[in-house]
């Protein structure tokens, strides 16, 4: 079978979807042998080191597809490309695929959060009215839908009950690991990081909710009086630089390190070290940095919504963000109630088992083959 897949938003340096589809796309040529993956790729958005380590399997073919996602040129020019080849099933690891294209494919779906809220662009109507339309066609035509938490299907149901029937779960994986000797402090060092810090990561949108964070940081400060930092990771929105200015509009704005974005050996490092992972955010699809900051045993305070606690489960902290001192509450007591705070990093280290990339990898491809078997 030979198998397109769209990486023009992909890249091991990448959040979010370009994450979903590096690690996935990784792990597949990792194990299956049978299949020929034509990879369709964005020469702006991947790096020389990924495009190596995809050219070393026999079964990859890299083509260079320069269409800018969420483009007329990729409702057009991207369709022309890869209409002219030879291709059994396509991938679509994100929703924009071209309406036009009619031939058997697979789309994830992450969420649907810019139905309900503005995201990474300041949405016009015509803007919204595309997306839609995109979206809706991207559920109609697909064979199969895979999407990445339950609670996101549900949604995904909610706005199209034609897609539940064909609507899979399959959960992300991780895959960053401890290191050892100093490196540790080192990158403490780096970043100016001088106390035990709460670490956020995400890319600076609207929707992760980092100006909450920050000012309930600083009442968490204000408030108990102890010795804390937050580290926030994540390279700045720039459909909304306000993001970074209103997060620092607050009283302890010298207890906040922002990083922008870090190499992947830097972000492992800084999860190593850090006391706890913290979130304010209340629409995801499934929530990958907290399940990363689980493998290193790190409690995860996190909002108390449908799915943080099906992903996180027991070794979530929740909190209630309409409470404006709730999580600096949950913060005091994660920092001063010990014997809890190691239950948590016990229950985070056993809960992150439950997700591996290679695992998702084997039942994409099971999808896949579903899909032949139908089509053929």
């Amino acid at each position: 079978m030979v198998i397109g897949f769209d990486y023009r938003m992909g890249g091991s340096q990448n959040a979010g979807i370009g994450r979903y589809a590096h690690e996935l796309l990784m792990s597949l040529l990792g194990f299956d042998t049978e299949n020929y993956y034509k990879i369709f790729y964005h020469p702006q958005n991947c790096s020389a080191e990924d495009l190596e380590a995809l050219a070393k399997h026999p079964n990859a073919d890299l083509i260079s597809a320069n269409f800018r996602h969420y483009s007329i040129s990729e409702q057009i020019g991207f369709l022309r490309l890869i209409n002219k080849l030879h291709i059994d099933l396509f991938h679509f690891p994100n929703f924009n695929v071209p309406v036009l294209y009619k031939k058997p494919y697979v789309v994830t779906i992450h969420d649907l959060v810019h139905h309900r809220l503005s995201g990474h662009k300041k949405s016009t109507r015509l803007w919204f009215e595309g997306y839609k339309y995109v979206v809706s066609q991207a559920v109609k035509n697909s064979e199969r839908i895979i999407t990445v938490s339950q609670s996101a299907k549900r949604e995904i149901v909610g706005y199209f009950p034609e897609a539940e029937i064909k609507t899979e779960v399959i959960y992300e994986g991780r895959n960053l690991k401890p290191v050892l000797g100093p490196q540790v402090a080192l990158v403490q060092k780096k970043y100016l990081i001088q106390k035990p810090y709460f670490l956020f990561v995400g890319t600076l949108e609207r929707k992760k909710n980092v100006p909450y964070l920050a000012a309930a940081f600083s009442r968490f400060i204000e408030q108990h009086r102890i010795d804390m930092e937050l580290v926030i990771v994540g390279k700045e929105d720039s459909h909304h630089p306000e993001v970074k200015a209103e997060a620092l509009d607050i009283k302890h704005k010298e207890r906040v390190i922002f990083t922008n974005f870090v190499t992947d050996s830097d972000l492992a490092r800084l999860y190593q070290g850090a006391y706890a992972f913290v979130t304010a955010s209340t629409n995801e699809g499934f929530g990958l940095p907290g399940v990363e900051a689980m493998g290193f045993g790190l409690p995860v305070l996190c909002p108390d919504i449908p799915v943080f606690n099906e992903v996180y489960d027991n070794a979530g902290l929740f909190f209630d963000y309409n409470n404006e001192n709730d999580l600096p509450e949950k913060m005091r007591f994660v920092c001063q109630d010990q014997l809890y705070y190691h239950q948590l990093r016990e229950k985070s280290k056993a809960r992150s088992e439950a997700f591996s990339w290679v695992t998702c990898a084997q039942k994409t491809l099971k999808i896949y083959e579903n899909v032949r078997d139908l089509t053929s």
